[in-house]
């Protein structure tokens, strides 16, 4: 059987297709919460289960593959984004605690107030679409004023899934060969959240999304993925 590092790099040769087909999905999820009923909005709480299940064996390997709205953001704004990178502090703890505990209250005082005159899963449902559509909008900003998926960066589900990864070991691992490494940083420069490889053994960055790219443009082929650590 081969082994988990060599599945997830031949899926990723279908990346393309489905990063299409997942966008679209997006697409057709926010019309619905929108025009059809607001119950499309338990949508949000499917992905960050999704996620944070998927994340105690994979790390964040589905907010790359498999995260509608990030699939959206890569395809639809790579065409309008700026590319400029984001600020050093969207992974610093201190701000992504903030933004999940903006998102916390938002979604406690929008539930507080809806349960007035709606049931609980009624106003549940709204709250949820109210969430996705202000997170969406400020995605959008911020994938045009920097790179297309600067909001994956800060994402509350992102968030807990990496928490959900600390449980368990994150296969397959990113290892650095010493020896061949030249220190060109050219795995940092392709990395969609700048992680430095150029460091030796293994890589435990809880932002690494297992897609290749770091290994695929390292010119002497230092970076590995492998699952040993």
């Amino acid at each position: 059987m081969k082994e988990l590092a060599l599945k997830l790099e031949a899926l990723n040769g279908k990346r393309e297709s489905l990063v299409l087909a997942m966008g679209v999905f997006f697409v057709a999820v926010l019309a619905a919460c929108l025009f059809v009923s607001a119950a499309f909005g338990y949508f949000l709480i499917v992905c960050l289960m999704v996620a944070m299940a998927s994340a105690t064996v994979l790390g964040r390997y589905w907010c790359n593959w498999m995260c509608p709205r990030g699939s959206f953001l890569e395809y639809v704004l790579a065409r309008f984004s700026l590319q400029r990178r984001f600020p050093p502090f969207f992974k610093r703890g201190y701000f992504l605690t903030f933004v999940v505990a903006a998102f916390m209250f938002m979604l406690g005082l929008n539930l507080y107030l809806l349960c007035q005159n709606h049931s609980v899963a009624s106003a549940l449902g709204i709250t949820l679409t109210r969430l996705l559509v202000v997170s969406t909008t400020v995605a959008v900003i911020l994938g045009i004023a920097y790179e297309p998926r600067a909001w994956c960066v800060i994402c509350p589900g992102a968030t807990f899934a990496k928490l959900a990864a600390t449980f368990k070991g994150k296969k397959p691992y990113l290892v650095n060969e010493a020896a061949a490494c030249t220190s060109c940083l050219l795995c940092e420069k392709s990395c969609a959240f700048h992680i430095d490889a150029s460091r030796s053994g293994v890589i435990d960055d809880p932002d690494c999304l297992k897609c290749f790219a770091c290994v695929e443009r390292c010119p002497s082929n230092a970076l590995r993925f492998s699952d040993q650590a």
